[in-house]
């Protein structure tokens, strides 16, 4: 199953700006490691033992894209007849990077455009009546929605009260489906006790075998010594795209602001 949906991402997914753009995507070790985590384990039905992702990892390593793939692997693969994928952020025009990441891929894959309708509030599938849509949200107005997928993008800059409200909403709508999936990917933020901080503290006690939880996968790519901010090294746990989407030389030129202001080392420490 792992190797099944690394193969169909590489054969139907394209870059969609940037110098490789229109190539196909290929994957790097650390993206086919989550794919096959999120795809490849599975209960003894044969469903998805995951059911919410969240994965940290610092600016410019290509997490917009590679939601974008998930969510094309989940609309054409799942077969889950009625599916509704949201891709959620507090305001639309954030909510709809990873919406117009995923319309952009299919325009690049004739095998895969010719199955879908592009309607003005959504993507469409007609042949499983399932659709895919950008939403600002509002935990009032959630409710009935149903989610077969749910992107949240950069959930750590999610208002703390209100974040935290939407993800519960979207979180406990997933029950009526076979094997729904909730992913939130983001770099770390500044609010407090908001949704980010929630499940860093999951995926802490997940990680470190203090937890009985069993649907939440947690990838979180972080440096281990703060006094190494600076070190190539170090900044390869928490770039693992480094010198493939961004550059080293990129690093260094803001290495060099941030040893001389201390704004812009919180900054870079924060988001790199």
């Amino acid at each position: 199953r792992a190797n099944d949906a690394i193969d169909w991402i590489e054969t139907h997914c394209f870059h969609t700006e940037g110098p490789l753009a229109p190539e196909a995507l290929r994957l790097e070790l650390w993206q086919k490691a989550c794919i096959a985590a999120i795809f490849g384990i599975v209960d003894k039905d044969g469903l998805r033992v995951f059911r919410e992702v969240f994965l940290v990892v610092a600016r410019k390593n290509g997490k917009t894209l590679f939601a974008s793939a998930i969510i094309a692997y989940v609309k054409f693969l799942d077969g889950e007849y009625g599916a509704k994928i949201f891709c959620l952020a507090p305001k639309l025009e954030q909510a709809a990077k990873v919406y117009d990441g995923f319309h952009q891929m299919l325009l690049k894959a004739p095998a895969l455009a010719r199955y879908i309708r592009k309607r003005r509030s959504d993507i469409y599938m007609p042949s499983t009546n399932s659709s895919t849509k950008p939403l600002a949200f509002n935990a009032k107005k959630s409710d009935g929605f149903n989610p077969h997928l749910t992107v949240c993008d950069e959930l750590a800059s999610w208002p703390a009260e209100q974040g935290r409200k939407q993800y519960e909403v979207m979180k406990s709508a997933l029950g009526a489906r076979k094997q729904p999936l909730i992913l939130s990917i983001t770099t770390a933020g500044y609010i407090n006790d908001g949704p980010y901080d929630d499940l860093l503290a999951r995926s802490t006690a997940f990680l470190l075998g203090n937890s009985d939880e069993r649907r939440l996968l947690p990838i979180l790519y972080m440096i281990d010594d703060v006094s190494k901010w600076d070190d190539k090294e170090e900044l390869k746990k928490s770039n693992p795209n480094l010198d493939v989407s961004v550059p080293w030389s990129y690093y260094e030129e803001e290495i060099a602001i941030a040893r001389l202001n201390l704004s812009k080392r919180a900054e870079f420490l924060t988001k790199y």
